[in-house]
Order: C-alpha cells, then sequence, then structure tokens
C-alpha cells in the first residue's frame, strides 16, 4: 500500500486522523479475551481457551496492521515490538496451558493503557 492509501484507510476507520485513544479500545478487548481465555484454562476447557487466544491473536494482528511504521513514526514501530511480545506470550499460554502467561499479558496490556493514555493527556494539557 502506498502512503497515501494508508493514511486514508486509517483515516476513514477512525472518522479522521487516528490518536492514541483509539487504541485503548484494542487494548481492552485483549485483556478481556486474556482473562476468558486464563478462565478457561484453569477451568479445563481447552476449547474455550484456544476460541480466546484466537480472537487475541486475530485483534492483535489488525492493531498491528492499521500501525503507521513508516520512517518517521514512532510509535508505530515501538507498539509492533509491544504486539510480538504479547503474541509470544500468547504462544506460552496456549503451547502450556499457563495461566501465568496470560497473567504477564494482562499486566503488559493494564501498563500500556494508563501509562500511554497518562503520556496522551499531558501532551494534550502542554
Amino acid at each position: 500500500m502506498s502512503m497515501d492509501i494508508t493514511t486514508g484507510y486509517r483515516a476513514g476507520m477512525f472518522d479522521g486522523e487516528a490518536d492514541v485513544s483509539w487504541l485503548r479500545q484494542g487494548w481492552r478487548g485483549l485483556r478481556f479475551y486474556g482473562k476468558r481465555a486464563k478462565a478457561a484454562i484453569e477451568a479445563g476447557d481447552i476449547q474455550t481457551k484456544s476460541e480466546m487466544i484466537l480472537r487475541a491473536d486475530q485483534l492483535l494482528d489488525i492493531m498491528a496492521g492499521i500501525l503507521d511504521t513508516e520512517a518517521n513514526s514512532t510509535l508505530g514501530p515501538a507498539l509492533m515490538t509491544v504486539y510480538t511480545a504479547l503474541r509470544y506470550t500468547l504462544f506460552r499460554a496456549n503451547a502450556g496451558n499457563d495461566p501465568a502467561a496470560l497473567d504477564d499479558f494482562e499486566t503488559a496490556l493494564a501498563f500500556l493503557d494508563r501509562d500511554m493514555i497518562k503520556s496522551s493527556e499531558s501532551a494534550i494539557a502542554a
């Protein structure tokens, strides 16, 4: 995709230029899927665990696909690194039926949500 098409696609998805606040809903969705997957592991429900981890992985695909990773961007490449680590954590949870991996997943997303929103609010105030 050319830069103009990509920028237009992002603007169309978010009814204007995307900002940090649009990420929050995706992170909350990831947290929801992680919590559901953890509960399924603890209940021995492998099918639900697999479905929730698949949904989280698919959401990560979508969120990664709309990142601006062009040369001048700093947030997009940084989030791509975070999303890769989150995907690896999902793999650990799925492969080993490991609820502790999903605790790590939740903790990372909670920090990301809290710290990113704080930094965007302070940038708006300045």
